[in-house]
């Protein structure tokens, strides 16, 4: 199972998200949810460093990869990330609550301070 953990403040706001693990819903290398959940994961970091320009810590390793938004960086940086991060939680709970999917995602939320 891929497991994403969302990190919010008290405030609410996201500032950051790891996944872990490997959906085992196919064959490694052949895994439509592990493929799935690659590209959304990698895509949202891309908007967050390269479109929006918002600084942030990545580490991508074997079944690892995980974002954390520098929290010392305009209000308005962190703000854009925002919908970048709110659409790849609903799109990773859309994939973990499809029955076709077999319960091979999981996204969990944690408060970090």
């Amino acid at each position: 199972m891929t497991r994403v953990t969302f990190y919010r403040r008290p405030d609410g706001l996201c500032v950051g998200y790891r996944a872990q693990g490997h959906a085992n819903f196919g064959e490694y290398g052949s895994d439509i949810v592990c493929a799935a959940v690659s590209a959304l994961t990698q895509a949202t970091y891309l908007g967050i460093s390269e479109v929006i320009g918002a600084k942030a810590q990545m580490k991508s390793e074997s079944g690892l990869f995980s974002v954390m938004l520098d929290e010392d960086q305009p209000a308005q940086l962190l703000e854009k990330a925002q919908l970048l991060l709110d659409t790849l939680e609903k799109a990773l709970y859309s994939i973990s609550g499809d029955p076709a999917y077999g319960g091979s995602v999981r996204v969990d939320i944690r408060e970090r301070r």
